[in-house]
């Protein structure tokens, strides 16, 4: 085993425990711990073997596993952006109704008290 292997499998075994305590003290949930848990250990299994990663990649037509790894990454990371895009704007938008509904609430109460 090569001292890259043997580092990248002492991060992973670190950001698993990591998770693991961030379960027990209940910041995460059980359904994201165990998707990252299996995310780290799918990553274990390419890096001790990376032999494997060298046939997918040939199977669909990619010179080297590495390359594999970095065109899946960044289609990864161009997903997410977009997801939390999504997201943001969701927020802004329920944060403007939000303020827009106080706004007019302290309006109301504001002529309310002046009525009486």
């Amino acid at each position: 085993m090569t001292i890259f292997q043997v580092t990248i499998l002492g991060l992973i075994a670190l950001v698993i425990y990591k998770a693991t305590r961030r379960l027990l003290k209940k910041d995460l949930s059980v359904l994201l711990y165990f998707f990252w848990t299996g995310a780290w250990i799918f990553v274990a299994v390419f890096v001790i073997c990376p032999w494997i990663l060298n046939r997918l990649a040939d199977f669909v037509g990619i010179g080297r596993g590495v390359d594999l790894v970095i065109y899946l990454s960044i289609f990864a990371l161009f997903y997410f952006i977009f997801k939390i895009n999504l997201r943001q704007d969701k927020i802004e938008k329920n944060l403007a109704d939000i303020v827009r509904k106080i706004a007019i609430a302290n309006v109301n109460r504001g002529s309310d008290k002046k009525g009486t």
